[in-house]
């Protein structure tokens, strides 16, 4: 059994790093690092208060489970650019078995099936119009069209970006609901919709509040304000 690590702290705080657009987490005024010993530096100043407050809640002993900014920051740093492909590639593969795209049989399920086209196709709608992914609903199979414009737009995105897309995909088992989330075409309390419609697809309610509706690294303007 790993040993529990006793609060040592006294004080938390944020300072903007030199000559950089990043900010840094400090412990009685030092700056903290990442596991592999890179400095912790924050993308944004929103973030460094984030992890900062990470950090001050902690109480006699660090709760690690309780720190899911400090996470996906350290992820961030010190995993994601030398993984990114296999990233990228672990969420193209989510999509072949995306729940907006795989819907229930609408003779044998007319009520879910109802509930399902009511919840996604808007969101099928806006993935085509504003993000360039067209997918079919009722599809086993991604279009190569589809699959090729969700791979440039992962592409495009940052380290910090795709690592949150990461965390929310593999949580909410949908590439597609972790976009909508991350550009705020989704709200992450919309729980009907992952709790009615969903419950047909074996996801757990009680698992996406924890893990996605408080999950901060939902929220887009914490990790990155412009992707």
């Amino acid at each position: 059994m790993q040993s529990r690590i006793k609060v040592w702290y006294k004080s938390v705080g944020v300072q903007r790093v030199a000559h950089a657009a990043r900010w840094a987490v400090t412990l009685d005024g030092r700056a903290l690092q990442t596991p592999a010993k890179s400095p912790l530096e924050l993308p944004t100043e929103a973030m460094a208060w984030a992890v900062a407050m990470e950090w001050q809640a902690q109480g006699k002993f660090l709760q690690p489970y309780t720190m899911p900014l400090m996470k996906l920051a350290t992820t961030s740093i010190d995993q994601v650019p030398s993984i990114r492909p296999q990233m990228a590639s672990s969420m193209l593969r989510t999509m072949h078995t995306d729940v907006v795209a795989l819907r229930a049989d609408a003779e044998d399920e007319p009520e879910l099936a109802a509930k399902e086209a009511a919840a996604y196709d808007p969101l099928i709608s806006w993935l085509a119009d504003a993000e360039g992914v067209q997918l079919n609903a009722t599809s086993s199979l991604v279009p190569p069209a589809a699959a090729a414009a969700a791979a440039r737009l992962l592409g495009a995105a940052d380290d910090w970006t795709l690592a949150a897309l990461d965390s929310v995909t593999g949580s909410c088992k949908s590439f597609v609901l972790a976009l909508a989330l991350y550009r705020r075409r989704l709200s992450a309390r919309e729980t009907d919709l992952w709790g009615e419609v969903e419950a047909g697809h074996d996801l757990d309610r009680a698992d996406l509040q924890v893990r996605v509706i408080d999950c901060p690294a939902t929220d887009a303007s914490l990790v990155h304000g412009g992707w």
